[in-house]
C-alpha cells in the first residue's frame, strides 16, 4: 500500500507542470486575471495556458511586447520605463508622431487611447502596473525583481519602428 502512494506522489511530481489562467473583465472595466474561473455573470472569458515556465525562454512563448505611446505625459514616459526596469525587450511605438502607426492603433484597439500595452495579442490600454506583470507572466517574462533603491535599474532600450 506504501508503494502505490509512494509511486503515485512520484508520479505527481514527474508529471510537466501546466496552469490555466483566466483573463476577463468586469462590468466597471478592471482586467482580472486568476486561476480560478471568473463569476457566472462575466461574459467573455479567456482561458490562458501558461507557457513552459521550465524554458524561461519568453521568446519561445510566441509574445512579442509592444508599446504603443506617444506625448500624453508622465503616463507614457512611466509605461516605458516601467518596461525597461523589468528588463522587457519592447518595441515601442509613437502614435502621435506616425499616422500610420496611428491607424495601426485604432485598428487594433478601436480607440486613439495611449498608453497601450499588447503581449502578444492579449491587451491592455492604459499604464497599469500590477495588470501588466500579470499579463508579463503569463507570456512567461520573469517576475520582477525587488527594487534595490541604492542601485539605479536598467535594461534594455526599446527598438523603434522602422518607416517605411
Amino acid at each position: 500500500m506504501k508503494s502505490i502512494a509512494l509511486f503515485l506522489l512520484a508520479l505527481t511530481f514527474a508529471l510537466p507542470a501546466t496552469a490555466e489562467l483566466y483573463r476577463w473583465t468586469d462590468n466597471a472595466g478592471h482586467v482580472h486575471y486568476s486561476d480560478q474561473p471568473p463569476p457566472p455573470s462575466v461574459k467573455q472569458i479567456k482561458r490562458i495556458s501558461s507557457p513552459n515556465v521550465e524554458s524561461g525562454d519568453p521568446a519561445k512563448s510566441g509574445a512579442p511586447v509592444t508599446l504603443y505611446s506617444g506625448n500624453c505625459g508622465p503616463t507614457c514616459d512611466q509605461a516605458a520605463d516601467y518596461l525597461r526596469q523589468r528588463g522587457v525587450p519592447f518595441t515601442l511605438k509613437n502614435a502621435d508622431k506616425d499616422p500610420k502607426l496611428a491607424q495601426e492603433l485604432k485598428k487594433r484597439t478601436g480607440a486613439m487611447e495611449i498608453p497601450v500595452l499588447f503581449v502578444g495579442e492579449s491587451m491592455q490600454r492604459g499604464y497599469s502596473p500590477s495588470v501588466w506583470d500579470k499579463m508579463l507572466e503569463v507570456a512567461g517574462y520573469p517576475a520582477p525583481a525587488p527594487a534595490q533603491p541604492s542601485q539605479e535599474q536598467s535594461g534594455p532600450l526599446p527598438t523603434d519602428q522602422p518607416k517605411n
